[in-house]
């Protein structure tokens, strides 16, 4: 069965009685299943959660079939946040500074967050003791909201000294982290295998449903995170694009280029292979009306024309017509 599951290397599936137990290399388990009529993809799927820590499966919640040993966290950060426990969505919509407080504490759960930055932040104009027991009432409501959450998740927002945290036995998975990943895996593989590489810059940029964090889109906290992102989202986009030019497939190039011009305007390179792949179409009128789409993106948007190289790149380009 672990061959025809192709399960991570050294994980098992042991059968007692009518369960189905999922073990990891050392033994200690990750899951466990009805032995009558188990899914093995969910099989599959609960050993490379557990072996990719950061795997999210798009549009599925995390092993809902499956008896864990732990809780975990399911938390979406791509366009507008959303977050399962243990498969079950956690309805935390419209609590205002709660929801937010544990916004920050997901996204900056690698460290502690003191409660004096979370008073001046989230309650600038209050005295000291006003803020303080707004954050209580705030951390009090979200701890209420999480005991209630399918897992039951008590003393989930600890405070030591201070400083908030999650608690650390709570397993977290993220769209950012296996985005992250992906891009990562995808870089490395390009060097050695192309096919590979596209394929994890493929599934990398499935989780990109949006910007991240879009219900906090002018804040501070959220904007570097935001940028780096997007910019990874448009170095894959064009790699995809590349890999699909040396590969002849003209209507996924096109698709990509468009995908990264809704996020940069005057992409260059996009606007490049737009152009040769509207003449490779025998789309001519396009290809000229691609080319000075670009200038005028240029101009309106920097107030430049195109540098002589790049003029020397279209006309070898449009030099096909």
């Amino acid at each position: 069965m672990q061959h025809t599951l192709d399960l991570p290397t050294g994980y098992r599936l042991r059968r007692d009685s009518d369960i189905l137990t999922l073990c990891r290399p050392d033994d200690s388990i990750v899951a466990r299943f009805s032995g009558a009529g188990a899914d093995l993809n969910e099989v599959r799927k609960a050993a490379e959660q557990d072996y990719y820590p950061g795997t999210i499966y798009n549009n599925e919640s995390p092993i809902p079939d499956a008896v864990t040993d732990q809780p975990c966290l399911q938390v979406r950060f791509f366009g507008h946040f959303e977050i399962h426990c243990n498969g079950e969505p956690v309805d935390l919509w419209r609590k205002g500074k709660a929801l937010t407080i544990f916004k920050y504490l997901l996204a900056h759960r690698d460290r502690p967050v003191s409660r004096d930055h979370l008073m001046e932040w989230l309650w600038p104009e209050s005295s000291l003791k006003k803020a303080r027991s707004s954050l209580n009432v705030a951390i009090c409501t979200l701890r209420r909201l999480l005991n209630d959450c399918s897992a039951g998740l008590q003393n989930y927002i600890l405070l030591e000294e201070g400083y908030y945290r999650l608690c650390p036995t709570v397993r977290v998975v993220t769209d950012v982290e296996e985005f992250d990943r992906r891009y990562e895996q995808g870089c490395l593989l390009e060097k050695t295998n192309r096919i590979e590489g596209a394929a994890e810059y493929e599934r990398a940029i499935e989780l990109y449903r949006g910007d991240y964090l879009l219900d906090h889109l002018y804040e501070d906290w959220t904007m570097v995170e935001r940028e780096r992102l997007s910019n990874a989202y448009v170095d894959m986009l064009e790699q995809l694009a590349m890999y699909y030019k040396q590969t002849e497939q003209l209507q996924k190039r096109i698709q990509l280029c468009y995908r990264i011009l809704e996020k940069d305007r005057s992409h260059e390179n996009s606007h490049l292979l737009l152009t040769e792949a509207h003449v490779l179409l025998g789309w001519y009128g396009r290809a000229l009306h691609q080319y000075r789409l670009f200038k005028g993106f240029l101009k309106r948007t920097h107030g430049t024309k195109p540098s002589v190289e790049t003029e020397e790149r279209f006309e070898k380009v449009l030099g096909r017509l």
